[in-house]
């Protein structure tokens, strides 16, 4: 008995699966209770529709969790090829682009949902849509679930795969981790993650839609926590693009309290020094000409107006001849450290994925729980959260899979 989508109910006995069971043992009973309207919604919306569902370049560094050795073995558990494997036994050729994410071979988030359906109605596994759960125990050896709708479901095992809270637009509620809490579980704090950052700095609004190549540092008390690099978004309340919804991910965690800001660095590949050296040479040669002319290729006029009145440079009307050696050096500065003071990030209902969740270490190597026997958790429950690249969708194939074959092996032991 499961409570998601059919990437974590892969719980039917299989012959080409080492279950540890006998050729002649029955097929594993399996029951989803799927709160929306149709299985498998969340899928069709992942990788812009094309579902990267899961990356060449596997391992813990690319999760944020507080077991990363623990994260580390449980991903042991389904590698890559593995994954692959199993989509390609499925019906479903996959393909990795030059970063090494990968995708279907089609690019149609709607087929890697199609082959799991598929796949569900080859093994005989029972969906019920539209059914909220609410409650669930374990009572003299089995577990009874209650639903919203007053109906109530029996099985040897269970399988919490709920998902987290974030976008509560396509039917998660946190319910998982009230029923988990019910089970003696703790929850680290959750917050949204993979999400665009908010920030209060009066020049964003001239810049709204404005795409730069950029690194970009979140820095907690003048302290630098994690830097990434990539095409940000400036937006009217902040910044949005890959890198921006990467620090997302460690905002979240961040000990409260104490000046928080992103450094945007604009020109990544120079030194501060070379950089200097090259608005120089532009003064020089073009010196009759406006700072805003003598710019001109170099970046978008806007920033740069931007991040010279923070610098106390200006205006862009006067000639180029006119800055001075000590203006230089601060424009340069200010465009490999632009500093915008962060307040938070969007809500749930912006963010891809949920932060924090139950610790690694109330699980053990077959997502089984310590804490009540016959009791699985799996995907986006747990206290691991993946960065941009198909390192979600791998946590719920990896998670999902690995909890079915162990509670198949227990119930037919």
């Amino acid at each position: 008995m499961g409570t998601a989508g059919p990437e974590e109910a892969e719980l039917a006995y299989e012959r080409d699966f080492d279950l540890g069971a006998a050729e002649s043992a029955e097929p594993v009973r399996v029951r989803i209770l799927e709160g929306l309207d149709r299985i498998g919604k969340k899928i069709l919306a992942t990788g812009n529709g094309r579902c990267n569902l899961s990356n060449e370049h596997m391992g813990a560094e690319y999760y944020h969790t507080g077991r990363r050795d623990r994260l580390e073995e449980l991903l042991a558990q389904m590698p890559t090829d593995a994954a692959v494997d199993f989509f390609r036994r499925q019906g479903l050729v996959c393909t990795a682009d030059e970063a090494g994410r990968l995708y279907p071979y089609c690019r149609q988030a709607s087929m890697v949902l199609d082959v799991l359906r598929l796949a569900l109605e080859r093994r005989g596994v029972q969906v019920v849509c539209g059914c909220k759960v609410t409650e669930a125990a374990r009572r003299r050896g089995r577990f009874a679930v209650k639903t919203a709708e007053g109906k109530r479901y029996e099985g040897d095992a269970l399988i919490l795969t709920t998902g987290g809270k974030a976008a509560p637009a396509q039917g998660v509620t946190g319910v998982g981790y009230t029923l988990a809490r019910g089970f003696g579980h703790r929850c680290t704090p959750l917050y949204p993650a993979l999400t665009p950052l908010k920030c209060s700095h009066s020049g964003l609004k001239g810049l709204k839609g404005i795409r730069v190549q950029c690194g970009a540092t979140l820095l907690c008390g003048g302290q630098r926590t994690a830097r990434e690099e990539g095409e940000v978004q400036l937006t009217e309340y902040g910044l949005s693009g890959i890198p921006a919804m990467q620090l997302s991910c460690v905002w979240g965690a961040l000990p409260r309290g104490g000046e928080r800001a992103v450094s945007l660095d604009f020109f990544p590949a120079w030194e501060t020094e070379a950089l200097e050296t090259e608005l120089t040479r532009r003064a020089a040669q073009w010196g009759a000409e406006s700072l805003e002319t003598l710019f001109l290729g170099l970046i978008h006029k806007r920033v740069l107006y931007a991040v010279m009145k923070d610098a106390g440079i200006g205006p862009l009307s006067r000639p180029g001849s006119t800055l001075k050696r000590e203006e230089v050096r601060r424009l340069a500065a200010a465009l490999k450290d632009w500093r915008l003071p962060v307040e938070g990030t969007l809500s749930w209902e912006q963010a891809q994925v949920t932060g924090g969740g139950v610790p690694l270490d109330e699980i053990d190597g077959s997502f089984a729980s310590v804490r009540q026997p016959g009791l699985y958790l799996a995907g986006e429950i747990l206290d691991a959260t993946g960065t941009c690249g198909g390192y979600n969708l791998h946590w719920a194939w990896c998670s999902g899979r690995t909890a079915g074959r162990a509670a198949a092996r227990e119930v037919t032991a």
